[in-house]
């Protein structure tokens, strides 16, 4: 390690990488309904207050702004992509917490709070690496650019938004939690609508042979079981199989006639080699074998929605960096590990075409739950590797 980069390494403070968790975590930013306003101006506002360069951006939303950030370097190197959402989902029921969920909370190793695993101390992490870097006064080569988007939660188009605008870079990380792991890859998923319609008939009136679209559906459905438990036996090196399932249903007008329409959500899990046209065919194929042309059933599937399986290569100069400074600064091995959730990474991969891994402190499954918490030596230790990666990339 140079001596450079020990002296700027030297300058990420701890203390204050818990100080401004504990501050992030006593700024409601729920989502729904969207509270990132308030969150967005206290990162804006520290930032420029320590002379660092910060910008509010009203798009896509100009009520809940966001945040890019940077340190410039001083020639043509390249630009590292630190990302970090703002929003954290909802505490729901209090009294399931026996900490308060907008207050940081110290037990031992354990900082609880909502969102201080996801992602207030990595919101704090990066806040702190830009500031150490602009004090160190070090004229790198390549530029640190900090993401503070809104929106992950909801699978709104935060990041989305700021890449579009031209804030992107050669390489990033989103520091989602991944308790130390480095996640190159995510499954994606794809949602359609099925509708099934049929003539509604008085049960009493109606033949044993009329057609009937929930008959219907329940065919439909066992073609999507029958689906789920082929698809389910793809495999990958990192993430898991894929999965098909009805996860919506709606049908019927009244307990004593056959439904007019039924209303089916599928939700298929994918991954990266697979795409949704595929998907679209796949469950027309099944939608027209449950109608089994019977007349007076009519039936349609229309695409609703994506989140794009990603995946950077195990050998890419990311995840070698990445994995040098876990060795280096971490002193372990780097364990590299597919995560089941999605996350702002498919944007830099898909959208950009930027090499992206998800790496973060905590444990994901403590995320989303009553006393959320994440290990204040995870917290610290993730941020040493992950600043040690930006230096040695833009230096």
């Amino acid at each position: 390690m140079t001596k450079q980069k020990t002296a700027i390494l030297g300058l990420l403070s701890d203390a204050l990488i818990l100080e401004l968790t504990a501050d992030l975590v006593a700024i409601p930013t729920r989502n729904p309904p969207g509270e990132e306003a308030a969150c967005a101006r206290f990162i804006h506002d520290t930032l420029t207050g320590w002379g660092i360069e910060a910008e509010l951006i009203d798009r896509p939303d100009p009520a809940r702004p966001q945040v890019v950030a940077r340190v410039a370097g001083c020639g043509a190197g390249p630009t590292f992509v630190l990302n970090a959402h703002m929003d954290t989902v909802p505490e729901g029921d209090p009294d399931l917490w026996t900490r308060p969920p907008f207050e940081a909370t110290r037990e031992g190793d354990r900082l609880y709070g909502l969102g201080a695993c996801d992602m207030k101390g990595s919101l704090a992490s990066i806040m702190a690496m830009l500031k150490a870097l602009h004090d160190s006064g070090a004229w790198l080569p390549g530029t640190l650019l900090a993401h503070f988007p809104m929106g992950e939660e909801m699978d709104e188009p935060g990041t989305k938004t700021l890449l579009a605008m031209g804030h992107a870079g050669d390489m990033a990380i989103t520091m989602e939690p991944t308790d130390s792991r480095i996640g190159p890859g995510t499954r994606g998923a794809c949602w359609h609508r099925v509708v099934i319609e049929g003539p509604a008939a008085h049960c009493g009136l109606a033949e044993p042979d009329a057609p009937d679209a929930l008959h219907a559906a329940r065919r439909f459905m066992a073609e999507v079981e029958s689906a789920h438990a082929i698809v389910g036996g793809q495999t990958h090196h990192l993430l898991a199989s894929p999965a098909c399932r009805v996860t919506r249903m709606t049908a019927g007008e009244t307990h004593n006639a056959t439904a007019r329409r039924c209303e089916m959500v599928v939700d298929r899990r994918m991954l990266p080699h697979e795409s949704v046209a595929a998907v679209g065919d796949d469950l027309r194929a099944r939608l027209d074998r449950a109608l089994g042309g019977i007349a007076g059933l009519r039936g349609e599937v229309t695409f609703l929605d994506l989140n794009e399986a990603t995946e950077t290569p195990s050998d890419s100069p990311l995840v070698r960096a990445l994995s040098d400074n876990i060795r280096r600064l971490g002193g372990a091995e780097p364990e590299v590990w597919g995560p089941p959730y999605g996350s702002d990474m498919r944007n830099f991969v898909c959208d950009a075409g930027m090499p992206c891994v998800n790496f973060g402190a905590g444990d994901f499954r403590r995320c989303h739950q009553p006393d959320e918490f994440v290990p204040v030596t995870d917290l610290l230790r993730v941020a040493r590797i992950t600043f040690g990666t930006v230096l040695d990339v833009i230096g």
